[in-house]
């Protein structure tokens, strides 16, 4: 029996297609299984890491969250000012930006030591400390001013999602940090 070149080609194409779909359903002994690929109700696809940082990038970022934010690029460093409704802004500086991406960022809220009567004591800052990831400390080198900080760092990406979920989490933090102050 002679076949011909397209012939032998088809018949050839069938037994790789049969051989791999025979190995794909049944795998080498001591091949890793691969678990099923299920989206979970309600998930969305992954979000795109985002590599490359400015100051008005993170604007619309934060404005786009529903976030009251103005850019303020007149210091050393830019900052993003978040108002908030009946207390004090969240501020957003960024660092180390000269090489066309910033590399990180800390929000912070801001007490002058004037405003707070009376004004809390290093034992305050310990016990919030002690239960919370942002960080409270009375800085005696700005008047005993009173802070709460949180870092966030850019180096190696990140998504959107975990980026406003830390965001929502400090301003979280600093709604907490308002009342414990008012309760002094």
């Amino acid at each position: 029996m002679t076949r011909t070149l397209p012939t032998l080609a088809a018949a050839l194409s069938l037994s790789v297609l049969c051989l791999g779909t025979t190995l794909a359903a049944n795998p080498p002994v001591g091949t890793p299984a691969k678990p099923p690929m299920v989206q979970q109700p309600g998930a969305t696809a992954p979000s795109a890491v985002i590599t490359t940082v400015t100051p008005e990038f993170m604007l619309a970022l934060v404005q786009a969250a529903g976030y009251t934010a103005k850019l303020d690029k007149s210091g050393d460093n830019p900052e993003l000012t978040i108002s908030r409704k009946n207390a004090v802004d969240i501020y957003l500086n960024f660092h180390n930006c000269k090489t066309g991406s910033c590399t990180e960022m800390d929000a912070y809220t801001y007490y002058s030591a004037g405003d707070l009567t009376p004004a809390p004591a290093e034992s305050d800052m310990t016990a919030w400390n002690s239960k919370h990831y942002s960080q409270a400390y009375i800085d005696a080198g700005d008047a005993d001013s009173v802070n709460l900080d949180s870092l966030y760092r850019f180096t190696g990406g990140f998504t959107r999602a975990n980026f406003l979920n830390w965001l929502n989490e400090f301003r979280k933090d600093a709604d907490s940090f308002d009342k414990m102050l008012k309760a002094l």
